[in-house]
């Protein structure tokens, strides 16, 4: 997908000035796919009588570093901390990650039952969070941000179990053989493979034995096309970006109005600072 390189809120288009850059959705086996260039073998050339086992080695080791820097090392801090090493992450130009908490708003609906105590609005859900950081010594001044992000979990009503979808089944699919699943390449599956009326020409990869890291949730077929639940009721688009990034028109249908959009905080901050500092009146006296 491309960077975002807007430098001025002048330069968003509509959708985003109004709810913000659109982020993922919660991963699961269709939201957190492999990159479409993922490599599904790789080819290595030998004599036809002999095999190098020296360089058979060396490709091992060069396709394990390929991966490693594709998936999980994209930041010079995270390639120089596989040496064992350390650096500022303001050699990235990216901010410091000091603390991360993930909360469910799983339950409180605002007392009230009918229009007289709630007005518009009913079913609405408050929950109180407490997000901690511990002491930490900052070696420079800066600026720090709480950023907070709302997500439904992606829930569709015509997900289906991947197993479930497949025809012939082979030791492979169902016996969740550990030594295979940690040797075996990525397989490319397609949306007919997770979703009801799915389209078998949207392919995409996932690792050997996702389908055992994840379970897809099960809606009532009640549910489909009823207005006032938080599901996702067609498959997604074959376009990774538009599955991959949260639609907010998912879920307006939810809420009996969006001036306010679909939701909102109030927050407050107890922090303690600890200073090298004179007091006052050194600071009022000279010498």
């Amino acid at each position: 997908m491309p960077d975002r390189t807007e430098a001025n809120p002048n330069e968003l288009n509509q959708d985003d000035a109004r709810y913000g850059f659109r982020c993922c959705h919660l991963k699961n086996i269709w939201t957190a796919p492999l990159p479409p260039e993922t490599e599904l073998s790789r080819q290595m050339t030998t004599s036809t009588t002999s095999i190098d086992i020296m360089g058979l080695q060396a490709a091992y080791a060069n396709l394990h570093t390929d991966q490693e820097r594709d998936y999980f090392m994209q930041r010079y801090h995270d390639v120089i901390s596989s040496f064992g090493g350390k650096t500022s992450y303001d050699a990235d130009n990216r901010p410091l990650l000091v603390m991360r908490s993930n909360l469910w708003a799983s339950g409180y609906d605002v007392d009230g039952t009918d229009q007289t105590s709630l007005g518009q609005f009913s079913g609405r859900v408050q929950q109180t969070y407490k997000h901690s950081v511990p002491r930490f010594f900052v070696p420079e001044h800066g600026t720090m941000f709480t950023l907070a992000l709302v997500r439904f979990p992606p829930t569709a009503t015509k997900e289906i179990q991947y197993l479930n979808a497949k025809g012939a089944l082979t030791y492979t699919d169902i016996a969740g053989d550990p030594v295979l699943y940690g040797n075996l390449p990525p397989r490319e599956i397609s949306m007919k493979d997770v979703f009801r009326s799915g389209d078998s020409s949207k392919k995409f990869k996932i690792a050997e034995g996702q389908w055992y890291r994840y379970a897809p949730s099960y809606v009532s077929p009640a549910y489909h096309l009823l207005e006032g639940f938080p599901f996702i009721q067609e498959p997604p688009s074959g376009d990774l970006q538009e599955r991959v990034l949260i639609r907010h028109h998912d879920y307006d249908q939810c809420f009996q109005s969006v001036q306010l959009l679909q939701w909102n905080s109030q927050v407050k901050f107890n922090v303690t600072v600890y200073r090298n500092l004179p007091t006052t009146r050194d600071s009022i006296m000279t010498s």
